[in-house]
């Protein structure tokens, strides 16, 4: 949909290009970046419709925010981890 309303990419996804890094570490980073995004936004959703609802279903949902959260370049622990773990070669 176009119009005045419309909203397109805001930005670019995804942390600056820098140095290689290890894709294993990348990866465990990545993947506890989206644990803890998953945590914070169940916490962030209690109280909610959503929070509320079935028990499976909002966890679900959390879960798989976190996770896209995550992989679209999240709060930058990712890349810390990355950089603490060595994995910058």
């Amino acid at each position: 949909m176009t119009g005045p309303l419309s909203v397109g990419p805001v930005a670019a996804a995804g942390p600056p290009a820098g140095p290689p890094v290890d894709p294993e570490i990348r990866r465990a980073a990545r993947g506890l970046e989206g644990v803890f995004l998953s945590l914070l936004v169940g916490e962030m959703l209690k109280g909610t419709e959503v929070g509320d609802g079935n028990p499976l279903y909002a966890g679900i949902a959390t879960e798989k925010l976190g996770e896209r959260l995550a992989e679209d370049g999240g709060i930058g622990l990712a890349a810390l981890l990355e950089r603490q773990l060595g994995g910058v070669r």
